[in-house]
């Protein structure tokens, strides 16, 4: 049986819109439940269109949203504003992380109330937007949080007679790359190759292509560069097969740091630009903002400091600005380094004075601001250097993923 590709899949999406297919469908029926299914169909459509209504200029900005203070107007509480809701957060999450974060945690309360009240439509309303909120919370580096987002949109499945393993799997395979950045490599296999399993065998290709991809990263992680960029280059080719821009990008992004560490650099340089191309395609500027940052790194490794120096500040600007605020600090910790190395030390201790982290949990932010305080002690003292920089980066980005360690300065 040939695997569908995404123009296939478009043929079919457009065939449902003609009246071929569903005048098919009544033939088949008995002929009273034909006259309930038109009477819903029509009941949905209504509620969509209304909710359209309502949403359309809140979602202009998020101080519109913000404004309209949705999760307490009863005006909102539809299960129609929820699945409304819930689409607009995959659409906002690469533009604008903390404008999703806020639609989404909008889209869960409102389904929550409506739950409590036996109003909602169906529970997987409720388990879909607990998934967006746990892949928004997870790009903006709040693993911890995410993963409970998770567990609880695990729950909402489980209850809904309706739901399949198929809605289950996307819960594992953003569970997965939790895992990846945790180190949780057993556990991340595991949850990566059940959910390729179910989304073979529903034919759902992309996300099963998402679901190996995790491998190439446990590989990278576990420092077996060479695995990784086979794996990785293997399953770009495959998504290039199916015309699948998304995770061919994130492919050639990953496998391009396996060839930094490699040393094939032109490689680096080659699969960097592929995937910035697509980002720009796709309209990902979180993604292409961490490209972007990949090739500063490339670029210091390489050598040509100036080069990196301007590709990183870059990034660290346009993550400011995303308001991705822990990304932002590393980089501006990788930046500092670069800075060192190319013999311009007066520009490090303005820019390393307002470095900004943030963690919900109060013993996390506590040990953060320990780090930040021996880094800004080096300053003051005049010594600071590389090896410090680099030791306080390395704290900062493992913290999320293992929230009881404590800072440790160097000898």
């Amino acid at each position: 049986m040939k695997e569908w590709d995404e123009d296939d899949w478009q043929r079919f999406e457009d065939a449902l819109r003609t009246r071929e297919p569903w005048d098919l469908a009544e033939e088949m029926l008995p002929p009273g439940d034909i006259g309930a299914l038109r009477e819903l169909a029509a009941k949905l459509d209504e509620e969509r269109a209304a909710a359209q209504v309502q949403l359309e200029p809140l979602l202009i900005s998020m101080a519109a949203f913000t404004a309209a203070d949705v999760e307490r107007d009863p005006a909102y509480r539809t299960s129609a504003i929820v699945a409304l809701l819930t689409s607009a957060v995959e659409t906002l999450r690469e533009r604008q992380p903390q404008f999703a974060l806020a639609v989404a945690t909008a889209a869960v309360t409102i389904a929550g109330k409506l739950s409590d009240a036996h109003e909602l439509r169906t529970m997987s309303l409720l388990g879909f937007a607990r998934l967006e909120r746990g892949k928004v919370l997870f790009i903006i580096g709040r693993y911890r949080e995410a993963e409970e987002e998770l567990r609880r949109a695990d729950e909402a499945f489980d209850v809904d007679p309706h739901a399949t393993d198929w809605e289950n799997a996307r819960v594992s395979l953003v569970r997965a790359n939790i895992c990846v950045e945790g180190h949780r490599f057993d556990e991340a296999m595991s949850e990566a190759k059940h959910a390729a399993r179910v989304f073979d065998s529903f034919g759902d290709i992309a996300r099963s292509v998402a679901a190996r991809l995790v491998e190439g990263g446990v590989l990278f992680m576990q420092r077996d560069f060479r695995s990784a960029a086979d794996v990785l280059d293997a399953l770009a080719e495959e998504a290039r097969r199916t015309g699948d821009r998304l995770h061919l990008a994130r492919a050639r992004q990953t496998a391009g740091n396996c060839y930094i560490e490699l040393g094939q650099y032109e490689k680096a340089e080659a699969h960097f630009f592929e995937a910035l191309t697509l980002w720009d395609e796709l309209g990902f500027d979180t993604e292409r903002v961490r490209t972007n940052w990949s090739l500063g790194v490339l670029l210091m490794a390489m050598g040509d400091l100036e080069g990196a120096i301007e590709r990183i500040d870059e990034s660290r600007r346009a993550f400011e600005a995303l308001g991705v605020v822990n990304d932002a600090a590393i980089a501006r910790l990788e930046l500092a380094e670069a800075l060192l190395l190319a013999g311009r030390p007066a520009e490090v201790p303005e820019l390393l004075r307002n470095v900004v982290v943030s963690f919900t949990s109060e013993g996390m932010m506590h040990n953060a601001k320990i780090a930040l305080a021996y880094l800004r002690e080096a300053i003051e003292a005049g010594a600071i250097e590389p090896r410090i920089i680099r030791h306080v980066r390395d704290y900062l980005e493992e913290l999320p993923t293992h929230p009881t360690s404590v800072f440790t300065p160097l000898r």
